[in-house]
C-alpha cells in the first residue's frame, strides 16, 4: 500500500493544561488548607472533586486517542493489537518512572508505612486495600486515584479497540450505569465502609465514562457536540451544580452527597472540558487558563500530585526551622510555601526524569512509517 505517514500530533490544547492546574490546586487546598478554615461555605466546597476532574479528563483524552487511532488502523489494515501495544508502552513511559522511583526510594529508607502497604502500592491496588479496610494510609492516601486509573487502563483499550465501534456508545453508557449502581449498592448495604463508595474501582468509572462519552460524541455525534459547545452551557452547568451541591450539603442529605453529587460534578466537568478542548474560553478565563505559570503547573501536574502529600512532612521536619517558618501560624503563607516546594520538586522531576523518558514515546508512535 501507499506509505503510511507517522501520525501527526494532535493540536496542543493549552486550556486543558490550565484545567489540570485547577484540578491539582483543588486537591492541594482540600488536603492542606480547607480543614483549617472554619467557614461553612469553605468547609462544604468540593475541593476533593479535583480528582474527579482528573478522571473525566483522563476518560476523555484516553478514549480520544484510542478511537481516532482505531480509525486509522482500520483504514490501513494494521492489526489492532499493535495499537494496544503502543498504547501500553506509552502509558508505562509516562506513569511508571516517577511512581516507582518514589515508591522504591521510600521503601529503601523504610519511610513510615511504606513497607506495610508496599505490595498494594507496587500493584496499583491501594484503592482496593482502602475499600476493604476503610482506612487512610497516611501520606500514600492519594495514590488510590492512580490505582483506579491504572486499573481503567487494564481493560478500557481492549473494549474500545477490539469491540466494533457501533457498540462503543452502549459500552460507555453501560460503564457509567454500572458505576452508579455500584455506588448505590455500596451506600445501601455497606455504608460503614464509605471509602469503597469513593475509592473502589467501579465506584469511579462514571467519571471516566462520562469523559469517554464526550470523546465518542466529538467523533461520531458532532451535532450533539455542536449543541453543547456554547459558553451558556458552561455557566448553566457550573451554577446548577454548585446550587445543588450546597443545597444538599447544608441539608445533610446523605444519599445525595454520597452518590448523586459526584456524578453531577462529573457532568459539569465534562461540559467545561469539552469547551476547553477546543480552546474556546475567551477574555479573563482565557487569560487565566493560558497563563504561563498555570499552564506549566498543569503540564507537571502528575509530579505535583505524586509529591504533594509528602511535602508537609518534609517542610515541618527539615525546612521550616531553617527558613524561619517553624513558629508561623499563618496558614495561607504555609500553603504558598508548600505549593512552591512541591512545584520545585515536580519541576526537577519533569526536567531530569519525566520529560526525557516521555520523549522516548516518539520511538513508539501509534502509526509507524511502512510501505
Amino acid at each position: 500500500m501507499d506509505e503510511i505517514k507517522k501520525q501527526s500530533n494532535n493540536a496542543y490544547i493549552i486550556q486543558l493544561d490550565g484545567l489540570r492546574f485547577f484540578a491539582i490546586l483543588s486537591v492541594m487546598i482540600g488536603h492542606w488548607l480547607q480543614w483549617q478554615i472554619n467557614r461553612p461555605i469553605v468547609q462544604g466546597f468540593p475541593f476533593g472533586n479535583g480528582v474527579t476532574l482528573f478522571f473525566v479528563l483522563s476518560g476523555y483524552l484516553i478514549t480520544d486517542i484510542l478511537l481516532k487511532n482505531k480509525i486509522k488502523y482500520v483504514e490501513f489494515s494494521i492489526p489492532k493489537t499493535t495499537l494496544i501495544k503502543s498504547f501500553y508502552i506509552r502509558r508505562v513511559l509516562r506513569i511508571f518512572p516517577l511512581y516507582f522511583t518514589t515508591i522504591f526510594l521510600l521503601y529503601l529508607i523504610s519511610y513510615k508505612n511504606t513497607r506495610e502497604i508496599f505490595p498494594w502500592l507496587v500493584t496499583f491496588t491501594s484503592n482496593i486495600y482502602q475499600s476493604i479496610h476503610n482506612v487512610y494510609v497516611g501520606e500514600f492516601n492519594h495514590f488510590w486515584s492512580l490505582a483506579v486509573e491504572e486499573q481503567f487502563y487494564l481493560f478500557w483499550p481492549w473494549l474500545v479497540i477490539l469491540i466494533p465501534t457501533k457498540y462503543s456508545e452502549k459500552i460507555i453508557l453501560g460503564l457509567i450505569s454500572i458505576s452508579v449502581l455500584t455506588k448505590i449498592y455500596l451506600f445501601t448495604y455497606h455504608s460503614d465502609k464509605w471509602m469503597a463508595n469513593s475509592y473502589f474501582t467501579l465506584s469511579c468509572m462514571h467519571a471516566l465514562g462520562i469523559g469517554a462519552l464526550i470523546s465518542y460524541w466529538n467523533i461520531y455525534r458532532k451535532n450533539v457536540i455542536s449543541f453543547l459547545t456554547k459558553i451558556t452551557w458552561v455557566y448553566v452547568g457550573v451554577i446548577l451544580y454548585f446550587s445543588f451541591h450546597y443545597l444538599t450539603y447544608f441539608n445533610k442529605i446523605a444519599w445525595v452527597n454520597e452518590i448523586v453529587d459526584n456524578v453531577i460534578f462529573a457532568l459539569m466537568s465534562v461540559i467545561v472540558i469539552n469547551y476547553a478542548s477546543q480552546n474556546k474560553f475567551t477574555g479573563l478565563l482565557k487569560y487565566i487558563l493560558e497563563n504561563k505559570f498555570v499552564v506549566y503547573s498543569g503540564k507537571i501536574s502528575y509530579g505535583l500530585y505524586v509529591f504533594h502529600l509528602f511535602v508537609p512532612s518534609i517542610f515541618w521536619n527539615y525546612l521550616a526551622g531553617k527558613i524561619g517558618l517553624d513558629t508561623t501560624t499563618n496558614k495561607y503563607i504555609i500553603f504558598i510555601v508548600l505549593y512552591m516546594i512541591t512545584f520545585i520538586m515536580a519541576h526537577i522531576s519533569w526536567k531530569l526524569m519525566e520529560n526525557p523518558i516521555n520523549n522516548l514515546k516518539s520511538r513508539f508512535p501509534y502509526l509507524k512509517a511502512e510501505k
